[in-house]
């Protein structure tokens, strides 16, 4: 196990004090009025370590202060410290300071900011080097800051409390909870694959839905019962007899019936006219026949000539659109061409500039005169390389832009005259479509046209005259055919009253049999219900057992306190929580500050062993209480003396 023990602590001008605390390794107990410096002290330890104040804030203030609040300038501000770290000593220091810097065109130097500075054992070293080692010797912060106040873990939110003391204890296996009551060995076949609170979700779900669906049956059922037909008084076979009766004198009346209408001649005369009509359109499709041909033909070429026509119109539209793509592109290349030749004229009058140096930079004497000449001459060659190269470029640009710009009035000279042809050839191709259809409409016509087809006005003649037989015949029907119709009526109604009172015998029966059923499903739905029941108690058994198991595994790690982690519903669930107590008296509620403290310093104890490492602890507000638990481990007391204006320390 690691153990951090502080030996020294030097404040200069941090928070407005500048003190040195010479520990050596000791416990101490440190007094001071209020607003004496003993939180300082604490605050300085966690900055140097974390960067943070005694209450885990990053943002604090580390300068001093006037009256008015205002910063004081010009100080350093240092806090040092001398670690024995498993016997190994190590200093640490972090220097916090103003920077000044002076701006461009002033004489006088502005506060611009802050730096710090970062020590190990006395060499400067970069901050991400300082973390590294401050994270190799005290660990993870929220760990340290844990291991030394008795006030960290208590103010943490209850889960993390106890996930921590999950983490310390370890689970408990649900084969372990199983195992130790028998009555539980059927919970495994009961969950399956599903997980416990997964199938409590499940069952507490189900349960819900079996109780809707049980309230529902009594009211459905007495729905059902009102509704039953009343049979009493009715003679059941006596009217299923009738039902039958009725029946057959239907079928009987409406067997006259159709006797009446196709009855005598009215039958031959009908299937006369039929043969008559079968004759008149064989002779119409014939007449239809013979234009057939031709008028498919003129279909066809219409369809062609139509394809034409909008073939053409569609490459005329596509034709002016590249048109007037084209005519927006030739002003663009013919300034870009200008652009150009304007440029190669300005390159073209730039003259070379002899800047070549007659006399030594270095030292002011002459330069010789065959080298001076030399440096002109590779100057001139190499301003002429450069502007021919120049000249070139834009030459070859020009060209491009050129051949770019006849291609384009080319290809809109192209484009042109092909919509002049287009334009030319398209009336012609209009007017022959148009004869087409004439042609067409006039031969559809005259296919329609059955006046002069020989034998067709006798055969109308004789159609017309057998229909007005069969006319006649049945006119000379109708009062038998109003009596049978009558007959009908009377019969239907008759029917349908037997029917009825039948009806409800079959009405009745189903009912009776939809009480049997709903009784069914309620007898197995409260089966269900009984069965999902005895599961939940299961499940609330595991719990229970799961609960006190895990509460006595934790406790046991403890001297003082004793952690509650479960709350009973008033339904009968349990919900997680994480409550401290001493004595059975919550923290948060009824614990006076000695016994708080005591139960801090009890937890501190447990987690020493669970992150393997001791360091100091600082106690405050010591003075409300006279034992602590054995601390192995250095305990830096801070206790309110209101007669210490400043601190004073012990060492013990």
């Amino acid at each position: 196990m690691d153990e951090i023990r502080l030996n020294r602590l030097l404040l200069r001008d941090f928070q407005a004090g500048t003190i040195t605390l010479n520990a050596t390794g000791k416990d101490l107990f440190i007094f001071g009025a209020n607003e004496s410096g003993k939180t300082r002290l604490v605050s300085a330890f966690t900055w140097l370590l974390f960067n943070k104040d005694a209450l885990g804030r990053a943002d604090f203030e580390i300068k001093n202060l006037d009256e008015k609040g205002e910063s004081a300038h010009g100080l350093e501000h240092s806090v040092e410290a001398e670690l024995a770290i498993n016997s190994e000593i190590v200093t640490l220091k972090k220097l916090f300071q103003e920077k000044w810097q002076k701006k461009r065109g002033s004489t006088n130097k502005e506060f611009t900011g802050h730096t710090t500075n970062y020590f190990v054992n006395g060499v400067p070293i970069q901050e991400k080097d300082y973390l590294s080692r401050i994270a190799d010797i005290a660990g993870d912060e929220s760990h340290f800051r844990l291991l030394t106040s008795p006030t960290t873990f208590p103010q943490l939110h209850w889960q993390k409390q106890r996930q921590l003391l999950l983490d310390i204890c370890g689970g408990i296996s649900d084969s372990d909870v199983i195992s130790s009551n028998e009555k539980l060995s059927s919970l495994p076949a009961i969950l399956g694959k599903h997980t416990l609170d997964d199938h409590r979700k499940i069952v507490t779900a189900r349960r819900s839905e079996i109780n809707k669906e049980m309230d529902k049956i009594p009211v459905r059922i007495d729905e059902v019962r009102r509704g039953l037909p009343d049979v009493t008084g009715i003679d059941r076979k006596a009217s299923e007899k009738d039902v039958q009766i009725l029946e057959t004198a239907l079928n009987d009346a409406k067997l006259r019936l159709q006797g009446v209408n196709t009855g005598g001649s009215i039958a031959d005369l009908t299937k006369r006219l039929s043969g008559l009509n079968a004759d008149l359109r064989k002779m119409e499709d014939g007449h239809r026949a013979g234009s057939l041909s031709t008028l498919n033909r003129l279909n066809q070429g219409i369809s062609e000539l139509t394809a034409k026509v909008n073939a053409s119109k569609r490459r005329i539209k596509d034709i002016d659109d590249e048109l007037k793509q084209k005519e927006l592109n030739v002003p663009r290349l013919e300034k870009e061409r200008a652009n150009k030749r304007e440029r190669w004229i300005a390159i073209d009058s730039e003259e070379f500039k002899d800047t070549t140096p007659d006399v030594c930079a270095a030292c002011g004497q002459p330069l010789p005169s065959d080298k001076v000449q030399s440096a002109k001459e590779k100057a001139l060659a190499a301003f002429n390389e450069r502007k021919a190269e120049r000249l070139g470029q834009i030459n070859e640009i020009g060209l491009d832009l050129k051949e770019k710009l006849d291609k384009l009035n080319k290809e809109r000279d192209n484009l042109e005259a092909e919509r002049t042809n287009l334009d030319a050839a398209l009336p012609y191709i209009e007017k022959d479509l148009y004869g087409l259809e004439i042609d067409r409409d006039s031969l559809k016509q005259s296919s329609e046209d059955f006046s002069g087809v020989q034998g067709y006005a006798d055969l109308l003649d004789e159609i017309e005259d057998i229909e007005a037989q069969i006319k006649d015949e049945r006119e000379g029907k109708a009062q038998d055919v109003e009596k049978i119709k009558k007959e009908i009526d009377n019969l239907l109604s008759l029917h349908l009253g037997a029917k009825v009172q039948v009806d409800k015998f079959t009405a009745r029966e189903q009912g009776e049999k939809r009480i049997e059923e709903l009784k069914a499903e309620e007898k197995k739905l409260s089966a269900e219900y009984e069965r999902l029941e005895s599961e939940l108690y299961l499940i609330e058994q595991f719990i229970k057992t799961k609960v006190s198991m895990l509460t006595d595994r934790i406790n046991a790690k403890f001297e003082m306190v004793r952690f509650k982690l479960f709350n009973v519903l008033i339904n009968g669930g349990i919900e997680d929580c994480c409550e401290i107590t001493v004595n059975g008296i919550p923290f948060n509620a009824g614990l006076n500050n000695a016994a708080r403290i005591q139960a801090g310093c009890d937890i501190i104890r447990t987690l020493q062993q669970h992150f393997e490492m001791r360091a100091p602890v600082f106690c405050d507000n010591r003075e409300s209480v006279t034992d602590l638990p054995k601390m192995d481990c250095q305990l830096i007391s801070l206790v309110v003396s209101p007669e210490d204006k400043t601190l004073r320390i012990e060492r013990r």
